[in-house]
This record gives C-alpha cells, structure tokens and sequence, in this order.
C-alpha cells in the first residue's frame, strides 16, 4: 500500500517537471528562429548601408533561407539622410520576426550623374 501512495506522489511531482522541461524546449527553438530573423535583418542592413549607390526608394522583398525579408527605402534627397527598414518574417507567415530601421547619409559627392568618358573612335576636330 505504501508503494502505490509512493508512487502517486512521485507522479504528480514528475508531472510538473515534465511540463517545464516541455516549455524550455519550446522556448529555445522560438529563440533560435528569432536569433536567426535577426541575423537576417542585420545582414541585409548591412548590405543596404555598405553600398554607396543610393537606394531606390519603395519596398524591395527578397528571400533569405527559411526566412522572407522586405526591405523599405524613403526617396533619398541629396545632402539629406534616407530612411531604411528591415522586416523579417518566416516563410508563408505574416507576422514579423525582426525589424530593424536606420537612416543612411545621401552625400552630393555620391549622387552626382557620373561625368560621360570621351570615346577614343570620334574625331576631336
């Protein structure tokens, strides 16, 4: 009889335990897709801030690996600064991950039209 009482409070003590042992699991795979969501958004900023073309302005989507990335340029002026954001969503998913948004300098020096080489062929006369 001792064994059966000895056994029903070790089940309900092992019941909790399972369920929490349940959650951390759930928990770290949301982690690792959100770390993951990250790293995209980071990326692709990065990409965005190294390039020294201005942006076109609108909303450009593309696809990583697992995860669907939307990135949306404001119309860059010149001298001013262009607004830039990152969202990141799983695949077939609407709700976003990560977002991240930063500004990027337009300089004059670098949205100037580039100056139109001579062609060697035509005759300077």
């Amino acid at each position: 009889m001792e064994t059966v009482a000895a056994m029903g409070i070790l089940a309900l003590a092992a019941v909790p335990l399972l369920q929490i042992t349940t959650d951390a699991t759930r928990n770290a795979a949301n982690l690792e897709g959100r770390v993951l969501a990250r790293t995209v958004a980071e990326n692709d900023m990065a990409r965005a801030m190294g390039t020294p073309e201005v942006i076109d302005a609108g909303v450009a989507t593309g696809q990583e690996i697992h995860m669907g990335r939307t990135r949306t340029a404001s119309l860059p002026q010149v001298g001013e600064l262009q607004s830039l954001e990152v969202q990141v969503r799983r695949e077939g998913d609407q709700q976003t991950v990560a977002r991240l948004v930063s500004l990027k300098y337009m300089p004059a020096i670098l949205s100037a039209a580039p100056e139109t080489a001579p062609n060697p062929d035509e005759d300077e006369t």
